[in-house]
């Protein structure tokens, strides 16, 4: 399996705000992880809350290979973009890794 350092600096601290939101006993709560890069968070979800389905994305690599600059810089858009797909933003978390984990729920 790919190892990704920030993905293993983030994993627990993500896990941690994840604890806040799922019940590890129930069951049909359906995750949607966006970028999910090695999949090494997805799997370190999963055996946490073996009963919820996990749904690991990424963006196609030869997009951000044309240009890296493409990455997510904008939450507001993002925000916007869930908006219109039925996500509202509920929190955002600042991680470890210079990065940030974004709780959206469906309405």
């Amino acid at each position: 399996m790919l190892v990704a350092a920030a993905a293993e600096r983030n994993k627990d601290p993500i896990l941690h705000v994840l604890q806040q939101y799922l019940d590890p006993a129930q069951r049909g709560v359906r995750v949607l992880e966006v970028a999910s890069g090695s999949g090494q968070h997805a799997a370190h979800f999963a055996r946490a809350f073996p009963l919820a389905e996990w749904q690991p994305s990424d963006v196609d690599q030869r997009c951000l290979d044309r240009n890296p600059e493409w990455g997510l810089r904008d939450t507001a858009l993002l925000e916007d973009l869930g908006k219109a797909s039925g996500l509202l933003l509920e929190r955002m978390v600042d991680m470890p890794a210079n990065n940030k984990c974004l709780i959206f729920r469906k309405n």
